[in-house]
C-alpha cells in the first residue's frame, strides 16, 4: 500500500517597509493578500505572528535596502525564511502607486513583487566583511569631515578680509601653514579664540583620520585579503587604499559571471535606448557603486603615468574626445582589468592587454 503524499507546505510572501520605530507588513499567499499591518521593528513580531497563524508555512520575505543594514536579513534567515534585501529602484511600482505612496502601499507593492518572483536581492556580505567596510568607509566620512573644518577655517579669512599667502592656499596643509594659521593677527578677540577652536578639531580630525587610515591599510595584510591584495597591487594605479575598498565592497569577485555584470555594479555602463532605427547611447548610468566608481577614475589618472599601454591608448581618445571622457574609457579598462585578475588569479603584467 503505497504512503499518501506529504502536503506541501503554504506559501507566504511578506512584504516589509522598514522603519526605526515600526514596520509596515503585507502578507500574500498564491492565492489572496491576506493582511496589511504595523507591527513593532522586530524580527520575532513577525515571527510571531506568523507560527501563530500560518503554523509550519514556507515564508518567502523581502524588504527594501536601507541604512538599516543587514541584521534583520540575518535575524529572518536564522528563523528558516527565505529573506531578499532589494534595491528600492527594482521594486515594481505603478502610477498609481507613486502618486499615492505610503508604507502600506509599499510593502504589498514588495510582497506582490516577491510572488510574482520579480525581485532580486542584493549581495548580503559576511560579517566580517561588513564590519571592514564599515571601517573604510569611517574613514572616508573622516576625511570629509577634515574638508569641512578646512573650509571653515578659510572662510574665517575671506570673513575678515585677510588674504592667505599664496604659498599656503592649496589644499595640502603644512606645518609651517599651521604654524602661520596659529599666530596670525585678527581683528578681535573673539574671532581669534573661534579659529583656535577650529584648529584644535582639525588637529583631533587628523591624529584620528591618520589613525584609522594606518588600521585600513593593515586589512590587506590580514589573511583573509592577503593573496587578493597581492593581485590588485600588480595593476598600475590601484594603490593600499583602493585595494582595501575593492575587496571589502565586492568580497567575492565569483558573484559577477561577467564583466558585464561587474561593470554594471560599478557603474561604468552608458544610458541606452535602442527603438526601430534609433539607437541612443548616452552618459554613464545613475546605478552605480559611487566610491568605487570615484575612486577607479582617480587611479586611472595614475594608470596612464605607469602604463605605456593605457598611456597610449588615452592619447588616442583625446584625438576625439575630452580629457575627462577619455579618463572614463581608461577607468572602464581598469575596471576590466581588475576584473580579470581576480578572476583568473593571476597577476597583471604592465603593457600586456588582458
Amino acid at each position: 500500500m503505497n504512503s499518501p503524499s506529504a502536503v506541501e507546505p503554504l506559501k507566504l510572501y511578506v512584504g516589509i517597509d522598514v522603519h526605526k520605530k515600526q514596520w509596515s507588513v503585507s502578507i500574500f499567499t498564491e492565492a489572496a493578500h491576506h493582511r496589511t499591518f504595523s507591527q513593532p521593528p522586530s524580527p520575532e513580531a513577525l515571527k510571531a505572528y506568523i507560527d501563530k497563524n500560518f503554523p509550519g508555512a514556507a515564508v518567502t520575505c523581502a524588504y527594501e535596502a536601507t541604512k538599516l543594514g543587514y541584521w534583520i536579513y540575518r535575524r529572518l534567515t536564522a528563523f528558516g525564511y527565505v529573506c531578499l534585501v532589494v534595491n528600492a529602484a527594482d521594486v515594481p511600482t505603478s502610477d498609481r502607486d507613486s502618486t499615492s505612496k505610503t508604507d502600506p502601499v509599499d510593502s504589498r507593492k514588495i510582497a506582490k513583487a516577491l510572488r510574482g518572483n520579480l525581485l532580486t536581492s542584493v549581495h548580503v556580505p559576511n560579517l566580517v566583511t561588513e564590519g571592514d567596510r564599515q571601517l573604510f568607509r569611517y574613514r572616508k566620512r573622516l576625511q570629509a569631515d577634515q574638508t569641512r573644518v578646512k573650509n571653515r577655517i578659510k572662510d574665517k579669512f575671506l570673513f575678515t578680509g585677510i588674504p592667505i599667502p599664496e604659498e599656503f592656499d592649496n589644499p595640502n596643509w603644512s606645518k609651517r601653514f599651521l604654524q602661520w594659521l596659529r599666530k596670525v593677527q585678527l581683528p578681535d578677540a573673539s574671532t581669534r579664540l573661534t579659529l583656535d577652536r577650529l584648529l584644535e578639531q582639525y588637529d583631533f580630525l587628523h591624529k584620528h583620520f591618520l589613525k584609522v587610515s594606518v588600521e585600513v591599510r593593515r586589512l590587506q595584510r590580514e589573511a583573509r585579503y592577503r593573496k587578493q591584495a597581492r593581485l590588485l597591487r600588480t595593476i598600475p594605479g590601484i594603490g593600499p587604499l583602493t585595494t582595501v575598498e575593492l575587496l571589502c565592497e565586492i568580497e567575492d569577485i565569483n558573484r559577477f559571471c561577467s564583466f558585464k555584470k561587474f561593470n554594471g555594479f560599478i557603474g561604468f555602463r552608458p544610458y541606452s535606448h535602442s527603438s526601430g532605427e534609433h539607437d541612443w547611447r548616452g552618459s554613464l548610468t545613475y546605478r552605480r557603486h559611487n566610491a568605487l566608481r570615484s575612486s577607479l577614475i582617480e587611479c586611472a589618472w595614475s594608470a596612464i603615468q605607469k602604463d605605456p599601454l593605457l598611456a597610449q591608448r588615452y592619447n588616442e581618445l583625446k584625438q576625439r574626445l575630452t580629457g575627462k571622457r577619455s579618463i572614463i574609457i581608461i577607468a572602464r579598462k581598469l575596471t576590466s582589468k581588475i576584473y580579470a585578475v581576480l578572476k583568473n588569479q593571476t597577476p597583471y603584467r604592465i603593457g600586456l592587454t588582458t
